[in-house]
C-alpha cells in the first residue's frame, strides 16, 4: 500500500476522481437536444453560471467542457445526420440506437481523455515501474506485451520483426509464433508486427528500453505511447468487434459492442489504495467498476 506521504502526493487525481465531467456532459447532453442549438460551440457559448448535478459543483463550465468541444460535437449527429464512421453494438450484438450510441460513444472518447490526467497524476508519486518491465521468474506468464501505434515504433531502439508470417498470426496463438525453431518471448525484447498492428514484447526479466534503470522514470516521457498514458485505470466503455467491421461507401468502418465498464488493473498499488475512489468515479460516470488481476 502507499505511504502517507504517497497519498497525499495524489490528492490532485483523487480530486480528479471525485469530480469526472461525465455528469456534466451528459447534462449539456439534454440542454442541446432541448435547445435550438445547431452546434455544441454555440451552446457552450452560452454558460456562464456554475453548474450543480450529480452532487458536483462545476463553478465553470464552458470553460471545462472546451477542452472537449471536439468529442462533445460528435453529439451534433443527433440534429445533423452524416455518413456513419463506427458500427454500435450492444452486448446481444444487436445495433445500438442512435442516441445510446453517440452517449457511448462520447463517453469512451471524454474518459479517455480524462483518466489520461488522472492516471498520470496518481502514477507519479507510487514511483512503480509495473507497466514498464517483463515478468519475473514468479510470474505465469512468459512476456507481457505493450500495444503500439505504427508512429510510436521509432520511440523504441530495438530490432523490428515484420514478415507475411507474423502477418498472419498474433501474439497469444498456439503454437506460438517461432521464428528459427524458438518461440518468440524465447527472444531479446522487439518490436512484432502482428495480425492486429505492433507490440512491443517484454519477456522474462526484460524492461522497456526507454526505463531508466537507476531512477525508473521514462526517458521519453513527455513522447510516450497512447497506451503508456493510460496506466491502470481503463475506459471500457467500448470494445472493438474485430469480426463485425463493415465496408460502407468504400471504406471501412470498425465495430464497437457497448461493455459500459471502467476497468481498473488490480495489480497496482494506487489501484488497491483507491478502489473506492474509483468505484465511485465509475459510478458517478454511469458505468459498472470491474478490477482484474492482470499478472499472476
Amino acid at each position: 500500500m502507499l505511504t502517507q506521504k504517497q497519498i497525499s502526493q495524489c490528492q490532485t487525481g483523487l480530486m480528479g476522481l471525485k469530480n469526472p465531467v461525465m455528469p456534466l456532459v451528459r447534462l449539456i447532453l439534454m440542454l442541446y437536444l432541448t435547445s435550438p442549438h445547431e452546434t455544441m460551440a454555440s451552446l457552450l457559448a452560452e454558460l456562464g453560471e456554475p453548474i450543480e448535478t450529480n452532487g458536483i459543483m462545476y463553478d465553470n463550465p464552458r470553460e471545462l467542457l472546451q477542452g472537449y468541444l471536439d468529442i462533445l460535437s460528435i453529439f451534433e449527429r443527433c440534429k445533423m445526420p452524416a455518413s456513419p464512421a463506427r458500427i454500435l453494438l450492444d452486448e446481444n450484438l444487436q445495433y445500438l440506437d442512435r442516441f445510446d450510441a453517440l452517449d457511448c460513444w462520447v463517453a469512451q472518447e471524454i474518459i479517455n481523455r480524462e483518466l489520461e490526467r488522472i492516471n498520470s497524476q496518481l502514477c507519479g508519486p507510487c514511483q512503480c515501474t509495473l507497466c514498464c518491465v517483463g515478468p519475473d521468474d514468479e510470474l505465469n506468464q512468459d512476456f507481457f506485451e505493450i500495444p503500439l501505434m505504427d508512429q510510436e515504433i521509432s520511440l523504441f531502439a530495438l530490432t523490428r520483426i515484420d514478415s507475411r508470417e507474423i502477418r498472419n498470426t498474433i501474439s497469444l496463438a498456439e503454437p506460438p509464433f517461432a521464428p528459427g525453431g524458438r518461440p518468440f518471448y524465447d527472444e531479446p525484447s522487439a518490436l512484432y508486427h502482428w495480425r492486429n498492428g505492433w507490440s512491443l514484447i517484454l519477456p522474462r526479466n526484460s524492461h522497456c528500453p526507454n526505463l531508466d534503470p537507476a531512477g525508473g522514470g521514462c526517458k521519453i516521457y513527455l513522447r510516450r505511447p497512447e497506451v503508456c498514458r493510460r496506466p491502470q485505470i481503463f475506459s471500457y466503455v467500448l470494445e472493438h468487434y474485430e469480426e463485425k467491421d463493415q465496408e460502407y461507401d468504400g471504406k471501412q468502418l470498425p465495430a464497437f459492442v457497448a461493455r459500459k465498464k471502467i476497468l481498473a488493473i488490480w495489480d497496482c498499488p494506487y489501484v488497491q489504495q483507491f478502489q473506492e475512489e474509483i468505484s465511485r468515479y465509475a459510478e458517478l460516470c454511469d458505468l459498472e467498476p470491474i478490477f482484474k488481476k492482470n499478472k499472476g
